[in-house]
C-alpha cells in the first residue's frame, strides 16, 4: 500500500495543473469584469446587472513547454479499460527545460454593481479553479537515457509541484474617486468557501547516480495535504450536497487597487489581487514523510544469486524492500492545514492620445513554489461611440513570445457582449502555449448620463 501511495504522488504531477491571464481585459474600460484585476477600476455606466451564470466564464491554459494540442494528443485510450496513460515521448520537450503547466476556469455566478456619487459598490459570487504543476526535466531523463553514460554522477531531482485549488468566492468591492477625480482607490473584501484543494508542500526525491558504479543513492522528504470531500466516493450524495454550501473550510481574502492620473494624457495604475489565506479543517488528509532525508544506497542485485549459487535468491530482494520502504515510509493524518490564495499582481500605464483612444504598457506577475511567473503586454484601446470598444495586445510571458490578445464589447442598448482573448490564434487552433478566453453578458445602465457627468 505505502509504495502505491509514493508512486501516485509521481504520477499525478502527470496531468493535472492557472496561467497568466486578463492582460488584454485589464485596458478595456466599459467592461464590469475588470474590476476583479483592480478594483479602482470601474465601468462607464450608472450601474450593471451580469447574466446570472453568463456574465464571465474565463479559461486559462500556460506552458513553457506544452502546447495545449500536443498534450491531448498525448493522451492515448486504453482499449480495454477504457482509461487513458500518457505516452511520454510525445512529450519530450521536457528533457531539455523543467516545465511548468497552469490551468484556470472561473464562472460568475452573479455579479451587480452602482454608483452613489463618487463611489462605486459592486458584489460578485464567482466559482474559481486554479491549478498548477511544475514538472521536472529530470524525470524524462532518467526515463528515456537511464543512467550511464553522461548521467553517471548525476543527481536525479524528481521535484513535482502541484497545486489544485477549487473555491466559491464572495466579493463585496468599494471604490471612491479623490483630489478632483484624479486618484481613484478601490478593494474588495472576499469570503472564501473551500471545496477541494491538492497542496504539495514538499516533493524532494533525488536520484544520485554513483561516479564509480550504476548505483543510486536515493533520499526523500515529501508532504501532501489535501481536501477533496466531492472525489470521495465513499461520501453520499447528502452529505456532498452539505459541502457544496457550507464544509467548514473557510477563508478570506483581499484585492486592492489605485488609479492617478497623471496629467491629462498619462494614468498610471497598480493592484493586488487574490490576497488571503484558507483554513482547511474537514475532509482533510495528510501525507508525509516519516524519515524526511533519510537514504540509501542500491547497488543492483547480484545475478549469481539466480544461477544456483544462493540458497534464498529472493532474501536480496525482500531486504530490498524493507529498506525502501523505510525511507519512503509514508505517515498519514487528518489534521487542518492552510493555504493561501495564489495571488498576482498588475502594474499598468496608459498614454492617452484622446479620450477614446489610449496606449497601454502593463507588467503582471505571480508566485508559486518559489517560482516567479512574469508577463508584460503592451496593447491599443479605443471607444468608438458607446456602442463599441476594442482592444488589441501583444503579450510576452515565460516561455512564449508570440501572443496577440483581442478584446471586443459590444453595447446593444442595455445590453453589453464581450469576447477577450489574450492569445486570439490559441483560442482557436489549440496549437500553441498560452491560450485565454473569456466571455459573457451584462445588463448596463446609464453611460450616457455618466459621460455627461464627466465632461462636466
Amino acid at each position: 500500500m505505502k509504495k502505491i501511495v509514493f508512486f501516485s504522488l509521481l504520477s499525478i504531477g502527470s496531468f493535472i495543473s492557472k496561467a497568466q491571464s486578463d492582460l488584454t481585459l485589464y485596458n478595456m474600460q466599459p467592461i464590469p469584469q475588470r474590476i476583479s484585476v483592480n478594483p479602482a477600476f470601474t465601468p462607464d455606466c450608472k450601474w450593471y446587472l451580469g447574466m446570472p451564470g453568463l456574465s464571465s466564464v474565463d479559461f486559462n491554459f500556460n506552458s513553457n513547454a506544452f502546447q495545449f494540442k500536443e498534450i491531448s494528443t498525448s493522451l492515448v485510450p486504453s482499449r480495454t479499460s477504457g482509461k487513458y496513460t500518457v505516452d511520454v515521448t510525445k512529450l519530450s520537450d521536457v528533457l531539455n527545460n523543467g516545465a511548468f503547466v497552469n490551468l484556470g476556469v472561473d464562472v460568475e455566478l452573479l455579479n451587480f454593481g452602482f454608483r452613489v456619487r463618487k463611489s462605486m459598490f459592486s458584489f460578485s459570487a464567482t466559482e474559481k479553479i486554479k491549478s498548477r504543476v511544475g514538472i521536472p526535466k529530470d524525470f524524462l531523463k532518467l526515463a528515456l537515457e537511464g543512467n550511464g553514460g553522461d548521467n553517471i554522477g548525476y543527481d536525479f531531482n524528481f521535484n513535482f509541484g502541484l497545486d489544485v485549488l477549487h473555491t466559491r468566492e464572495l466579493a463585496l468591492g468599494y471604490s471612491r474617486t479623490f483630489l478632483n477625480d484624479k486618484l481613484t482607490v478601490g478593494g474588495r473584501v472576499k469570503y472564501v468557501l473551500g471545496l477541494n484543494v491538492i497542496n504539495t508542500a514538499k516533493n524532494d526525491i533525488v536520484f544520485t547516480t554513483n561516479d564509480r558504479s550504476f548505483g543510486y543513492t536515493v533520499t526523500a522528504d515529501v508532504e501532501v495535504n489535501a481536501s477533496t470531500p466531492f472525489l470521495d466516493s465513499t461520501l453520499m450524495a447528502e452529505q456532498q450536497l452539505t459541502a457544496l454550501v457550507n464544509n467548514g473550510n473557510n477563508g478570506f481574502g483581499v484585492d486592492l487597487g489605485a488609479k492617478f492620473n497623471l496629467t491629462d494624457k498619462i494614468s498610471l495604475s497598480a493592484s493586488v489581487v487574490d490576497l488571503g489565506v484558507i483554513k482547511w479543517q474537514n475532509s482533510t488528509s495528510n501525507i508525509k514523510s516519516r524519515n524526511p532525508g533519510a537514504s540509501f544506497d542500491y547497488n543492483g542485485v547480484d545475478v549469481r544469486d539466480y544461477l544456483g549459487y544462493s540458497v534464498d535468491a529472493s532474501a536480496g530482494f525482500a531486504a530490498l524492500q524493507d529498506t525502501i520502504l523505510d525511507v519512503f515510509a509514508l505517515d498519514t493524518s487528518s489534521n487542518s492545514f492552510s493555504t493561501g490564495l495564489l495571488g498576482e499582481f498588475y502594474l499598468g500605464g496608459n498614454f492617452n492620445l484622446t479620450k477614446r483612444h489610449n496606449a497601454g504598457i502593463l507588467f503582471y506577475g505571480s508566485f508559486n513554489n518559489k517560482q516567479f511567473f512574469p508577463a508584460v503586454t503592451l496593447s491599443w484601446n479605443s471607444k468608438i461611440g458607446r456602442v463599441l470598444a476594442v482592444s488589441a495586445s501583444y503579450s510576452v510571458m515565460r516561455g512564449s513570445y508570440v501572443n496577440a490578445g483581442v478584446g471586443m464589447g459590444l453595447n446593444l442598448g442595455p445590453e453589453q457582449f464581450y469576447f477577450v482573448t489574450d492569445n486570439i490564434l490559441g483560442a482557436f487552433s489549440g496549437n500553441v502555449q498560452n491560450i485565454s478566453a473569456r466571455f459573457g453578458w451584462n445588463h448596463t445602465v446609464g453611460r450616457k448620463k455618466w459621460e455627461a457627468q464627466q465632461k462636466g
